[in-house]
Protein backbone atom coordinates (compact mmCIF):
# COMPACT_ATOMS: atom_id res chain seq x y z
CA UNK A 1 0.00 0.00 0.00
CA UNK A 2 1.49 3.33 -0.82
CA UNK A 3 0.22 6.84 0.42
CA UNK A 4 -1.34 9.71 -1.93
CA UNK A 5 2.12 10.70 -2.75
CA UNK A 6 3.21 6.95 -4.30
CA UNK A 7 5.51 6.46 -1.14
CA UNK A 8 5.06 2.92 0.35
CA UNK A 9 5.22 3.57 4.62
CA UNK A 10 8.08 0.31 4.58
CA UNK A 11 10.23 2.54 2.62
CA UNK A 12 10.36 6.00 4.25
CA UNK A 13 13.67 5.36 6.18
CA UNK A 14 15.72 4.25 3.18
CA UNK A 15 14.29 6.79 1.13
CA UNK A 16 15.82 9.42 3.73
CA UNK A 17 19.02 7.74 3.67
CA UNK A 18 18.43 7.17 7.44
CA UNK A 19 20.47 4.84 10.10
CA UNK A 20 19.31 2.72 12.86
CA UNK A 21 16.84 4.62 15.15
CA UNK A 22 18.61 5.48 18.65
CA UNK A 23 16.37 7.90 19.85
CA UNK A 24 12.74 8.21 21.48
CA UNK A 25 11.05 11.16 22.69
CA UNK A 26 7.90 11.45 25.10
CA UNK A 27 6.42 14.50 25.63
CA UNK A 28 5.30 15.68 29.48
CA UNK A 29 3.83 18.06 30.94
CA UNK A 30 6.11 18.18 33.90
CA UNK A 31 9.46 17.01 32.81
CA UNK A 32 11.05 17.15 37.09
CA UNK A 33 8.32 14.63 37.92
CA UNK A 34 7.95 12.54 35.24
CA UNK A 35 12.20 11.92 35.27
CA UNK A 36 11.50 11.33 39.02
CA UNK A 37 8.83 8.59 38.78
CA UNK A 38 10.70 7.10 35.53
CA UNK A 39 13.65 6.88 37.97
CA UNK A 40 11.85 5.67 41.44
CA UNK A 41 9.30 3.31 39.89
CA UNK A 42 11.12 2.05 36.65
CA UNK A 43 14.60 2.25 37.76
CA UNK A 44 15.18 4.33 34.44
CA UNK A 45 18.08 6.90 34.45
CA UNK A 46 20.20 8.41 35.82
CA UNK A 47 18.92 12.04 34.48
CA UNK A 48 20.55 14.52 33.06
CA UNK A 49 19.17 17.71 31.88
CA UNK A 50 20.81 19.89 29.53
CA UNK A 51 20.23 23.78 28.86
CA UNK A 52 20.56 24.17 25.00
CA UNK A 53 21.42 27.66 23.67
CA UNK A 54 20.02 28.05 20.09
CA UNK A 55 21.60 29.94 17.51
CA UNK A 56 18.58 29.31 15.10
CA UNK A 57 15.40 27.94 15.31
CA UNK A 58 12.69 27.97 13.18
CA UNK A 59 8.69 26.43 13.62
CA UNK A 60 6.65 25.51 10.13
CA UNK A 61 9.63 27.51 8.35
CA UNK A 62 9.61 30.81 10.24
CA UNK A 63 11.75 32.04 12.83
CA UNK A 64 11.32 31.30 16.12
CA UNK A 65 11.86 32.03 20.20
CA UNK A 66 9.87 28.79 21.41
CA UNK A 67 11.77 26.82 23.82
CA UNK A 68 11.49 23.35 25.62
CA UNK A 69 13.45 22.07 28.36
CA UNK A 70 14.49 18.28 27.94
CA UNK A 71 15.79 15.09 30.02
CA UNK A 72 17.86 12.26 28.91
CA UNK A 73 18.91 8.40 30.21
CA UNK A 74 19.37 5.50 28.04
CA UNK A 75 16.46 3.18 27.67
CA UNK A 76 19.10 0.04 26.57
CA UNK A 77 20.19 0.93 22.83
CA UNK A 78 18.28 3.99 22.51
CA UNK A 79 18.28 7.44 24.42
CA UNK A 80 15.30 8.49 25.95
CA UNK A 81 14.04 12.22 25.55
CA UNK A 82 11.73 13.74 27.88
CA UNK A 83 10.31 17.08 26.24
CA UNK A 84 8.57 19.75 28.22
CA UNK A 85 7.27 23.10 26.05
CA UNK A 86 7.97 26.48 27.90
CA UNK A 87 8.02 29.18 25.88
CA UNK A 88 5.39 29.36 22.72
CA UNK A 89 5.45 28.20 19.92
CA UNK A 90 6.83 24.56 19.39
CA UNK A 91 5.89 21.38 18.27
CA UNK A 92 5.78 19.76 21.76
CA UNK A 93 3.46 22.37 22.96
CA UNK A 94 0.88 21.27 19.53
CA UNK A 95 1.41 17.84 20.12
CA UNK A 96 0.40 18.54 24.31
CA UNK A 97 -2.84 20.43 23.19
CA UNK A 98 -3.66 17.52 20.53
CA UNK A 99 -2.67 14.52 21.91
CA UNK A 100 -1.54 15.35 25.72
CA UNK A 101 1.11 13.23 26.64
CA UNK A 102 2.98 10.56 24.40
CA UNK A 103 5.68 9.43 22.08
CA UNK A 104 6.50 12.41 19.96
CA UNK A 105 9.16 11.22 17.71
CA UNK A 106 11.59 9.01 17.01
CA UNK A 107 15.12 10.09 16.38
CA UNK A 108 17.91 9.21 14.08
CA UNK A 109 21.77 10.31 14.39
CA UNK A 110 22.62 10.97 11.01
CA UNK A 111 26.22 12.56 9.47
CA UNK A 112 24.73 14.62 6.85
CA UNK A 113 22.13 16.55 7.89
CA UNK A 114 21.58 18.54 5.00
CA UNK A 115 21.73 15.47 2.27
CA UNK A 116 18.57 14.34 4.59
CA UNK A 117 16.99 17.56 4.34
CA UNK A 118 17.10 17.58 0.80
CA UNK A 119 15.94 13.97 0.29
CA UNK A 120 12.97 15.43 2.85
CA UNK A 121 11.89 18.27 0.21
CA UNK A 122 12.37 16.35 -2.69
CA UNK A 123 9.67 14.13 -1.59
CA UNK A 124 7.72 16.57 -0.28
CA UNK A 125 8.38 15.80 3.19
CA UNK A 126 8.33 19.01 5.16
CA UNK A 127 10.09 20.07 8.57
CA UNK A 128 7.82 20.89 11.13
CA UNK A 129 10.63 22.93 13.28
CA UNK A 130 14.30 22.95 13.37
CA UNK A 131 17.18 24.28 15.23
CA UNK A 132 21.24 24.75 15.12
CA UNK A 133 23.67 24.98 18.18
CA UNK A 134 27.28 25.48 18.35
CA UNK A 135 27.73 21.66 18.01
CA UNK A 136 25.29 20.70 15.33
CA UNK A 137 21.41 21.09 14.66
CA UNK A 138 17.92 19.33 14.54
CA UNK A 139 14.76 19.28 12.36
CA UNK A 140 11.62 17.40 12.46
CA UNK A 141 10.35 15.90 9.64
CA UNK A 142 6.73 15.67 9.10
CA UNK A 143 6.47 11.22 8.45
CA UNK A 144 3.56 11.12 10.43
CA UNK A 145 1.59 9.51 7.29
CA UNK A 146 3.80 7.29 6.81
CA UNK A 147 3.68 5.11 10.53
CA UNK A 148 2.00 7.87 13.04
CA UNK A 149 5.21 9.94 14.41
CA UNK A 150 7.70 12.23 13.67
CA UNK A 151 11.41 11.65 12.45
CA UNK A 152 13.90 13.38 14.24
CA UNK A 153 16.98 14.23 12.10
CA UNK A 154 20.10 14.91 14.92
CA UNK A 155 23.54 15.95 13.61
CA UNK A 156 25.93 16.22 16.90
CA UNK A 157 29.15 14.87 18.44
CA UNK A 158 28.02 12.43 20.43
CA UNK A 159 24.57 11.66 22.50
CA UNK A 160 24.08 13.23 25.54
CA UNK A 161 23.34 10.03 27.39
Amino acid sequence: MSGADGIVPAEIKNLLGLPEADQICIVVRNLRETASYYSDILGLGPFVFPHIEYEELTYHGAPSHGYWEMAFARLGAFELELSSPIRSPSIYEDFLNEHGEGLHHIGFDVKDMAEVLRRAERNNIPVLQSGRTKAGGFAHLDTRRYGGTIFEVIQRPARRV
